[in-house]
This record gives C-alpha cells, structure tokens and sequence, in this order.
C-alpha cells in the first residue's frame, strides 16, 4: 500500500493516468455510439464486401480450372503418339505399344486431375474411338456414354458443352478440341464432371452459401443435387435476380430470410459464378452479442482502469528511475535497475566522461596505424618498380648478348608484361585484356615445353567487353598443363578455351585431351571444391579461382568440372555477363 500511495502521489503519474484515462474513454464512448447507431449498415457492408471478395475468389479459382482441363486437351492433342493415331489408320502396326500408351497418358491426366470423368480420341478416319477406360480402341455400339457426341457441328475452335451423361448424374461439361493436319480433322474430348471440382465440391458442406454456373443464356448449368443439365433458372428462386447483360452484380435481399445475391462473369468463358449467402446466423450472433454487451460494460470499465494505471506505472518507470538517478548521480550503476534500456542510458551518462578518454586513446592509435600504413604503402610501390627496371636490364643484356632473333628477349618481355599485369591493383577486367594476357602466360608456358602443347582460345565479340576477375584463367590452363599432359606430355596434347554468352551469363570452358582423372579422385575434387568457406588462404589453385568467384559474385557463378579417364577433362566456369563491375570488389 505504502508503494501505492508513493505512485499515486507522484505528480509524473498522475498526469499519464488522467491522460490515459481520458483518451480511452473518449475513444471508447465514440466507438460505442458510432456503432450503435451504424451498427446495421456496417455490418451489412462488411458482409457484402466480403461475399463479394469470396465470390471474385471462386470466379478465378474455377476459370483456373477450367483453363487447366483446357490445357490438359491441348497437350494430349500435340503429343506425338496422339498425333499418329488420329491421322493414321495403321498406327498399331507403325507402333505395336500405341495404345498401351495412351491408356497410360489419358490415366495419368485423370489421376492428375479428379475432375477429369473421361477422355477420348475421336480419329480423323472416324472408325473408332479411344478412350481413358479402355486399353484397346473400341466402336459407338461399345461405349456406355452414348452422348459423348452431343455437339452436332465440329467446331472449329475448342468449344465448352454442358450435357448429360446417359441421361443421369453425373453432368458433364465437355470441352471439344478439334485437331486438324492435312485437310483432315479429328477431335480431343474431355469430360469434366462440375461436382469432382475441388471448389465445388468443398462448398457442399457450407450451409450459409450456395454456388451456381449460369450460362449467359440464363440456363443452370451447375448446382448441388442437380436434376437435369441444363436447367431452367426457376428451379432456384434466388436466381430469379440473374442478368446476363452485366459483368458483375451483387444486391442485398430482405425478406423472410434476407440473402445476399452476387455474380460475376467468367473472364474466359460463356457463363458467370453466382453464390447465394444467407447471413441470418451472422447477423443473429452479432445481434445478440450487442444485447448482451451492458452487462459487461462496468466490468470492462473496471478492468480498463486497471490496465490504465498498470500501463502508467510501467510507461513511467524508466523515466522516473533516470530522473531519480540524475537527481543523485553514482559512479556505478545501481544493482536495483532491472529494465535492460534503462540500464544502457545510465550506463551511457556513468561512462560519458571515460569514453572520451577511450576515444581519445584510440583516435591516436588509429593515427600510429594509419602512418604505418601509409609507410607499408609507398614501399609496396617501390619493389615491383625496381622488379621491372631489372626484368628490362635483364631483356637489353639478353638483346645484346644473343641478338634480336633470339627468343630469350622475347621471354623476358612477355614475363615483366604478364607480371605487371599481375601486380596490378585492378581487380576485374574486360575478358579481351584477360584474354591477351593469357596468350602471352601461354606463350611462355609453351616454350617451357618446347613446343609441344597446342592452344586454342575460341573468342566471342560480344564477351569482349565482359569483366572478369584478372588471372582467373592461369590456374585453370596450369591444372590441365601439369595434371591433364604433364604425365603423357607429346605433340598431341591441346587445351582449348571457348567462350559463350547466354541468358545474361558468360561461360567459358578450359578443356584438354589428358589422362583425366579417376571417379573418385574427381568425386572427391568435387566435393573439396563446393566448400568455399572452408578454402586456405594460402590457395593457389582451383580452389582460389573458387573462393575469388565466390567473393566476386556470391551464389550466382557456378564452378563444373567434369573428366573421363585416358581422354578429356572440362572445367567451365559461368558468372553474370556484366560490363560495369561497379557492385563488385
């Protein structure tokens, strides 16, 4: 109590309380009177924007299913096996297995659907018929839907018939795909029956709403416990409101048991969905939910009141513990705080003062670190300088000892231009410099091996301009040179590096004609190389060309290797085609 009295005392609660307070009731009283008085019409518009939304759901979920089961005719219509028994009078004897498999394929549309009644293939010679319940074609005399031809003209596009099967339930619509080749025409049938659909059929146990398929000649072509197809729109009161001159049209009946009308045409096809939902349990719940609501008003006002003064307490308490402290300042925080934010501003104002001394100690270090860098820097420039002058001096002693048609010149030129290439900062370059830069490498590599290797770099024009991370191809040319041919080293050794552009990916492929590598070496390469977090730093092999593309590109390179033993081995490397380079290190 002692606790209590101390709060309520406390001017800073006080305040929050009453102003609390008086915003939740204000709110409270409007909310109340608003929905006394719009009470009705709220709860009607709510209902009817819902209805409507869940009537444009089932529109699009059964033009959904329609289109499938259009396209399932489409399919079978261009599948080859098809295409051979509609247009040709010999197929068995072309193919002994035609019919086993399209029994196959028509079971297998009909297991994939369960809307799917049957199917049939009406050949061109029109002779027989094959259908999804039989292995074997079979005539009109054995057929048990004797009304599978209920159109009488052959369409000319695919066509949406209801129609009756044999004079009882089921009720079909029938999609009819003409096939025509040559000057002849055959035909796709597919039977759907409207009660397997899985919206309609799991609208069966609602018993609030009803839904119908109206052709836009006002005839019912789908409800539950139909009794004929078509039917005549008067068999369900409520779809005497039905206009087939509009798109979309939703009405709220009163009546001894008011209803809500909503259709909406198909955006594919000659009819419109209609539901009929009856609100009379909704509104009856929310009415007496109202009745009952004074009884619980004081209650509610009682445990508000509550929360208010909990809230205040708890909103009020950082503050009021950061007023205290600064009204007596420690040098330690206080043991008793438990709110963590609290803790962190106070901790803040204790180690103000010490943090600048921190900061100032690191701000000189940082400065120490920033001079021995700089120093690290400028002498970094001067090794490679004093690198090329040597490699030069070596080139000019060379030219004047052995002459200018000597190649050892030649070698050392290509070496300081392939390792001023190297020590460049930039990282990535277009794939022409990277290119021109591995044909020198390949050059020196082939004077190693006097001559023995061929090399062929297949180039693409619209890769030149592709960047790439530099170097990126000598670790893979070393592997297949060393590992590939090294071991039967002849004239008949060569590697090969093509090029291509696809999609907005460039790809290019290293291959030789070496002794490959063994399956489970290669298995093992595989698995070492897919780990790219796990890559050494002091990796200079397949590996580092991994991790570089890796902290180039992310996960969208990809990094193939493939062999097989005694002939080939093939290592593609594939990343985005990009010219700018300006989100990459």
């Amino acid at each position: 109590m002692k606790r209590v009295r101390k709060l309520i005392k406390n001017p800073f609660i006080r305040k929050w309380f009453f102003l609390l307070l008086t915003f939740v009731m204000v709110l409270f009283l409007c909310f109340m009177i608003y929905t006394y008085t719009n009470f009705q019409k709220m709860l009607r518009t709510e209902y009817i924007s819902y209805s409507e939304l869940q009537t444009e759901r089932i529109a699009d979920t059964l033009d959904t299913n329609f289109r499938s089961f259009s396209r399932v005719a489409a399919l079978i219509s261009r599948n080859d096996m098809t295409q051979i028994y509609m247009f040709n009078e010999k197929a068995d004897s072309l193919f002994p297995s035609i019919y086993t498999q399209l029994y196959y394929q028509l079971q297998s549309y009909k297991e994939a659907f369960s809307a799917i009644d049957s199917i049939y293939l009406c050949p061109a010679a029109g002779t027989e018929f094959f259908t999804s319940f039989s292995q074997r074609p079979l005539t009109v005399d054995m057929l048990e839907d004797k009304n599978y031809l209920a159109i009488q003209d052959t369409p000319t596009a695919i066509t949406f018939f209801p129609r009756e099967k044999n004079e009882r339930y089921p009720y079909l619509m029938t999609i009819y795909l003409p096939v025509s080749k040559s000057g002849q025409t055959s035909m796709v049938i597919v039977n759907i029956d409207l009660s397997k659909i899985p919206a309609l059929a799991s609208a069966r146990s609602d018993s609030l709403q009803k839904i119908y398929i109206v052709s836009d000649e006002a005839e019912l072509l789908y409800r539950y416990n139909q009794d004929a197809m078509p039917e005549p729109v008067s068999v369900v009161p409520q779809l005497r409101l039905f206009d087939s001159s509009t798109d979309f049209y939703s009405t709220y009946a009163d009546g001894e048991i008011p209803y809500l009308y909503v259709q909406e045409h198909s955006a594919h096809y000659p009819w419109s969905y209609v539901t009929v939902t009856t609100p009379q349990s909704y509104l009856g719940k929310s009415y007496d939910f109202f009745a009952t609501l004074p009884t619980f008003l004081p209650w509610m006002l009682v445990l508000t009141l509550v929360i208010i003064l909990f809230l205040t307490a708890l909103i009020t308490h950082p503050i009021r513990t950061i007023s205290e402290f600064l009204d007596n300042p420690l040098t330690e925080l206080p043991s008793k705080i438990s709110e963590p934010e609290t803790k962190k501003i106070i901790r803040h104002f204790i180690n103000y003062v010490q943090a600048n001394q921190s900061l100032s100690d690191e701000l000189e270090k940082q400065l120490e670190r920033q001079h021995k860098a700089t120093y690290v820097a400028l002498q970094s420039q001067i090794n490679p300088h004093f690198l090329f002058n040597t490699l030069n001096l070596i080139r000019n002693m060379e030219l004047e000892t052995l002459g200018y048609d000597h190649k050892a010149p030649e070698m050392t030129l290509s070496l300081s231009r392939l390792l001023q290439y190297a020590l460049n900062s930039a990282n990535l370059v277009p794939l022409k410099t990277e290119y021109y830069y591995t044909e020198i490498y390949l050059q020196i590599l082939n004077q190693r091996y006097k001559e023995k290797l061929h090399f062929q770099i297949q180039k693409k024009a619209s890769a030149s301009d592709i960047l790439v991370p530099k170097l990126i191809l000598q670790p893979l040319i070393e592997n297949a040179v060393f590992h590939g041919c090294s071991p039967q080293l002849d004239t008949r050794n060569s590697i090969t590096i093509s090029t291509a552009v696809q999609d907005g990916f460039c790809s290019i492929t290293v291959s030789d004609n070496g002794v490959g590598i063994p399956p489970e070496e290669l298995e093992a390469l595989r698995e070492k190389l897919s780990n790219v977090q796990n890559i050494p730093d002091d990796s200079i092999g397949l590996q580092n060309v991994v991790y570089r593309l890796y902290l180039t590109y992310g996960e969208t390179f990809s990094f193939c290797i493939d062999s097989r033993q005694n002939e080939c081995t093939y290592i593609t490397l594939s990343f985005p085609a990009d010219i700018t380079g300006e989100d990459k290190l």
